[in-house]
């Protein structure tokens, strides 16, 4: 008896100590990016992938950074947990659609340059499949040849709205099998109420 309630604490502890070391995405947004875009974005990112993403706060930088000085500085607010963090930003129509470098932990989505011709639902729904681009590219996915995936070639804002907004199912199971891998903490389904 006292073996099994040593093991058992044994587990507990071992159980508590992993899931406080599990690691999570971070959303922010880098200068004048609306609150209620990034907390959308944010929670179907979180319904899209399955990964938990941390809200962290807006960034105060200067107006002319680049996309990738930008990520870098988000890089460098990053805590413990976070795998690598997501920045919205509004760049500028000239600039890329977004960058990322997995290596160093960030990707910067332009939201000025998806918000072109673009109402309100569409601009979240662009934003979102972009960011779900990024977290795939941060646990070292790239594109798929699915035209009924997110992680599909396109080349303008518009296309995105022709595009899926999943991953296709092959995908969504790379992607739950990477993250666990690498120690991501993901959304557990919710048990079923009790039937009475």
């Amino acid at each position: 008896m006292k073996k099994m309630l040593a093991l058992a604490v044994l587990l507990s502890v071992v159980t508590l100590a992993r899931a406080t070391d599990e690691r999570v995405f971070a959303l922010t947004a880098a200068g004048d990016v609306d609150a209620a875009l990034v907390a959308d974005v944010r929670t179907q990112l979180e319904q899209m992938s399955g990964a938990v993403v941390r809200a962290a706060e807006p960034l105060a930088l200067a107006a002319d950074l680049s996309m990738d000085e930008i990520g870098r500085a988000a890089a460098q607010t990053m805590q413990a947990t976070d795998f690598g963090i997501i920045v919205l930003a509004n760049v500028g129509a000239d600039a890329p659609q977004g960058v990322c470098l997995p290596d160093e932990h960030f990707g910067v989505i332009n939201v000025t340059k998806l918000a072109v011709n673009a109402t309100a639902g569409q601009l979240t729904r662009r934003v979102m499949q972009n960011a779900l681009r990024v977290e795939s590219m941060l646990v070292g996915m790239s594109v798929c040849p699915s035209p009924l995936c997110t992680l599909t070639s396109y080349e303008t804002a518009e296309d995105l709205d022709h595009m899926s907004g999943n991953y296709c199912p092959p995908c969504q199971d790379r992607f739950t099998r990477l993250a666990g891998e690498l120690g991501l903490r993901l959304l557990t389904a919710e048990p079923a109420p009790a039937a009475e």
